[in-house]
């Protein structure tokens, strides 16, 4: 017995050890072979990126006769230039804010959007500027707002435009003078929001946010932001 014993704790366990260190050695080569096969097959993609012809922000004034001719854009994946689609209408008879898009897509079919915004103004609004920090006035506590002028000829960003406590919703608005201001379509921690009409003064500035995904699609808000340094 001690014999049989000994030769099975022997030659037995060398065998079981040589043919585990065979098996783990055949599961190392497939699995090294799946993931080459893996590694040949996955690919980086890049997204259009878009080089407008002339200014992203273009501002005049009504006209009964002028007709707008948008300058286009170009479109690229890497050094490769792409199609472009663009969509948009701009009256220059009627005084307000337009979006001119850039569509395309790359070699994998992925797409991205470019923007161009145009404004017709009821005058020249480069004098004006409504840069600086703004206090909400809509919700307990009261969120703080910086607003910066980006392009001398109206065009504002801003680090709030919701003023809900705790959240982020960065935006952009349009000054087209007469105390008229567009607040432009965004999006933050609430999902999208449309393109809306606003005001100022000297000492505030009011805009309406209409949201536009679920949960919160269809709620429509009126905020108001009192001025309190510049």
């Amino acid at each position: 017995m001690k014999c049989f014993f000994y030769k099975y704790t022997t030659s037995g366990l060398r065998y079981f050890y040589t043919s585990f260190l065979s098996i783990f050695i055949l599961l190392l080569l497939v699995s090294c072979e799946k993931w080459n096969q893996t590694s040949d097959i996955s690919q980086v993609s890049q997204l259009p990126t878009f080089e407008l012809n002339g200014d992203d922000f273009l501002v005049f004034v009504p006209t009964d006769t002028g007709e707008y001719t948008d300058a286009g854009a170009r479109a690229f994946e890497g050094d490769k230039e792409l199609a472009v689609y663009s969509f948009g209408e701009v009256d220059l008879t009627k005084k307000g804010v337009y979006l001119v898009y850039y569509y395309a897509e790359n070699s994998f079919g992925l797409s991205a959007i470019g923007e161009r915004v145009v404004a017709v103004t009821s005058f020249n609004t480069a004098t004006n500027d409504l840069s600086g920090w703004y206090e909400g006035t809509l919700w307990e506590p009261m969120a703080n707002m910086r607003v910066s002028k980006v392009d001398e000829k109206g065009l504002y960003k801003c680090t709030e435009v919701f003023g809900y406590p705790g959240s982020e919703v960065k935006g952009r608005f349009v000054d087209l003078g007469n105390n008229e201001l567009v607040l432009l379509p965004g999006n933050g921690d609430f999902g999208s929001y449309a393109m809306s009409e606003g005001g100022y003064s000297r000492s505030a500035l009011t805009w309406s946010i209409s949201l536009l995904d679920d949960p919160y699609k269809g709620i429509d808000i009126q905020v108001v932001w009192s001025k309190i340094k510049e």
